[in-house]
């Protein structure tokens, strides 16, 4: 069964997400938009409904699927994840047979990257949301896997991009990712990477995509809220993968800030003139600090955890520069440009970190 906008009243009043008397009455809207799956926005007067449908059923599309409705699930029925489950969204229902999920939809929202670059600055109170939500779900549960079996579903894969001295530069049809082959020409910048996977724990339920975008802001009773989606790629892994998640977009939104011309004309636009270095390391440290407060980290391990995280962050900006880089043969100046800036942060984290305020001197 493909959903359409002619069944889905059909297919969500036979489900029992909806009420037959809210399509009679008018309070039903549905909008549908299409990117690797097909996405349909249910909104109702005082509700409404997120509903996802996987248009290519190969398998690791199926995965990715299964993993955002284990997560949902998870969060929402595990007394584990009690704290978490009021920054996601509800889980309504799976369907397996026709790989259609169905949660919560939140109408009027923002993103905090939309946020960021319409106000033109970076909120502290966003960041410790950020910092808040991580904390709720990143603790040890490796005594709980035995015992439960949505957390056995995890595959507790490393991120392919700490695994990089095994990527090919080729995909299957034979092209070439120069992202890739610019890190091999390097030798020690993939040693130094190796050497960062080496730290890689699987100890708790991580997001595995955290950036701004997946975040998003609503108000509640004038109330302003904080809600965390997207969760396909959640696994059990290394917490600060998240954390590091939260440095990326940071740290990203200023290298990204400069003219796209060439990776040696170091000229900021003047619209992105509110991401300097200088404006994010407070915010960084602020989150930082927040996230450690709720996290319960000791205090004799942050100087090491923070030391990963910016490892961490450094290896998944990379990842964003193959990424970005990924629909051209050519190497594109912002690529080169976190390429030599991450090099820069895996050389020397400890003293970068000093030097930005965000830990003291020894």
């Amino acid at each position: 069964m493909r959903l359409t906008r002619k069944n889905i009243s059909h297919y969500l009043i036979n489900k029992g997400f909806i009420d037959p008397l809210d399509i009679i009455s008018g309070n039903y809207i549905v909008t549908q938009s299409q990117s690797r799956n097909a996405i349909f926005k249910v909104q109702q007067e005082s509700s409404g409904l997120f509903v996802k449908q996987l248009i290519n059923q190969d398998v690791q599309n199926s995965y990715l699927m299964q993993k955002d409705a284990t997560s949902h699930y998870l969060i929402h029925q595990s007394k584990l994840y009690y704290n978490t489950a009021t920054h996601i969204p509800k889980y309504y229902g799976y369907d397996p047979n026709h790989q259609i999920l169905v949660t919560e939809f939140f109408s009027n929202t923002k993103n905090i990257h939309e946020i960021v670059y319409q106000e033109k600055k970076m909120s502290l109170s966003h960041a410790k949301a950020m910092a808040t939500i991580l904390s709720t779900f990143h603790f040890d549960i490796q005594e709980e896997i035995p015992k439960n079996t949505s957390l056995q579903f995890f595959n507790q894969l490393l991120p392919w991009i700490l695994n990089i001295g095994n990527i090919t530069s080729q995909d299957n049809t034979g092209k070439k990712n120069v992202v890739i082959e610019k890190i091999y020409e390097h030798k020690k910048l993939v040693k130094k990477i190796e050497k960062v996977a080496e730290k890689w724990q699987r100890t708790s339920l991580i997001h595995g995509d955290i950036k701004w975008m997946n975040f998003i802001v609503l108000n509640e009773n004038d109330e302003e809220k904080v809600k965390l989606i997207d969760w396909e790629i959640a696994d059990i892994g290394d917490p600060l993968w998240d954390v590091a998640g939260v440095f990326q977009s940071y740290l990203s939104a200023w290298v990204l800030s400069y003219k796209n011309e060439t990776s040696h004309a170091h000229v900021q636009l003047q619209e992105n003139a509110f991401l300097s270095i200088e404006t994010i390391k407070p915010v960084l440290k602020y989150f930082w600090d927040s996230y450690i407060l709720a996290a319960k980290i000791p205090q004799d391990k942050v100087r090491e955890q923070l030391v990963k995280t910016l490892e961490y962050a450094a290896v998944r900006m990379i990842q964003t520069a193959f990424e970005n880089n990924f629909s051209t043969p050519d190497l594109q100046p912002n690529s080169i440009r976190i390429l030599q800036f991450c090099d820069h942060l895996l050389e020397r984290p400890e003293q970068i970190l000093e030097t930005w305020g965000i830990i003291k001197k020894k």
